[in-house]
């Protein structure tokens, strides 16, 4: 089982400032036995060349080129290259722990998916712990908020084989959302290592507060995962937590990122086709659950969007 080949995924579009960085924290994992696909996604800045480098100083560094297509594009051409047993995804711009792929393997071997708690690493030396998820060893059957838990590609190590079925959705944001719920849900057996072995950077650079109309992709994505499952099982209780996730992407994350963005002009138009989008994809949201639970802030929040009273909700953000 120590032998067993395990395959690292590494996107990589100009991000020659940490790439260096992300990839000697997988040099110097304690598991040996990986390959680590670095794929140079049309990078226009140093990258190519530092992944050169490094190659010289470590075989198991493969370098793949490929067009410009995106994250889910670069992830899904290093899917088609791997000959690991199991697959981990590493963004060029992140590092993992020494022990990350060794703990994450010893996890795995009753499960088909393994996850470690992360913490987010900002620009002026802040650290933030993430929780991948409260449990130990579970299934979406026997445990259906699993569904739910930290949704980032990047905290996990897979059964190849789960790849073969489903791929990182092209052209899309939210790409993680769509893709390992569905994983999560096809597993037998998620584990859980219960350390904080992913260290996700959060670059200033990266914060989007531009008027997007791809934040609402956010609905794909759970579309996806919902239809999935009716056709694979169409478990009430898992749905149940699906339908959920509307409210906790579409009615919170995407309101919050709405009421962030630069231009005040287009916030009212973008609540209001946020609004739509929900009660399409969840038209009896009112009586979940997750809208009695939520704290008083936000409940007065969540009734002013559902009167269409967007105006009075954005300065009550903006106070």
């Amino acid at each position: 089982m120590k032998n067993e080949l395990i395959t690292a995924v590494i996107p990589v579009y100009n991000v020659e400032q940490y790439l260096r960085e992300c990839v000697e924290s997988l040099f110097a994992q304690t598991y040996e036995n990986i390959e680590i696909l670095a794929v140079n996604d049309g990078s226009t800045d140093k990258s190519r060349t530092i992944l050169e480098r490094l190659s010289e100083k470590d075989n198991r560094l493969r370098i793949l080129d490929k067009e410009n297509g995106g994250l889910s594009d670069a992830r899904n051409f290093g899917i088609a290259e791997a000959k690991g047993r199991y697959i981990c995804f590493i963004d060029g711009d992140d590092t993992i722990a020494p022990a990350f792929i060794e703990h994450l393997h010893d996890a795995i071997q009753d499960a088909d998916i393994s996850v470690c708690d992360m913490e987010y690493v900002y620009e002026d030396g802040r650290r933030e712990y993430s929780s991948g998820g409260a449990f130990t060893q579970a299934s979406a059957k026997t445990m259906p908020s699993l569904i739910r838990i930290n949704n980032s590609a990047c905290n996990k190590l897979y059964r190849t084989s789960l790849f073969e079925e489903i791929r990182f959705p092209k052209g899309k944001l939210y790409e993680d959302l769509a893709t390992v719920p569905i994983q999560i849900y096809r597993s037998s057996s998620v584990a859980k290592v219960n350390e904080p072995l992913y260290f996700y950077r959060q670059r200033e650079g990266s914060i989007q507060h531009k008027a997007d109309e791809r934040i609402f992709h956010i609905y794909d994505a759970v579309d996806r995962l919902k239809s999935y499952v009716i056709c694979h099982g169409n478990e009430p209780e898992i749905l149940d937590e699906i339908n959920r996730m509307y409210l906790i992407y579409g009615l919170d994350i995407v309101t919050l990122k709405i009421k962030d963005m630069d231009d005040r002009e287009v916030r009212v138009p973008f609540l209001k086709q946020n609004m739509a989008l929900l009660k399409a994809a969840y038209p009896d949201y009112k009586k979940d659950p997750f809208m009695k639970e939520a704290p008083l802030r936000k409940k007065i929040i969540y009734t002013l969007l559902g009167l269409g009273m967007y105006d009075a909700v954005l300065r009550i953000y903006d106070r």
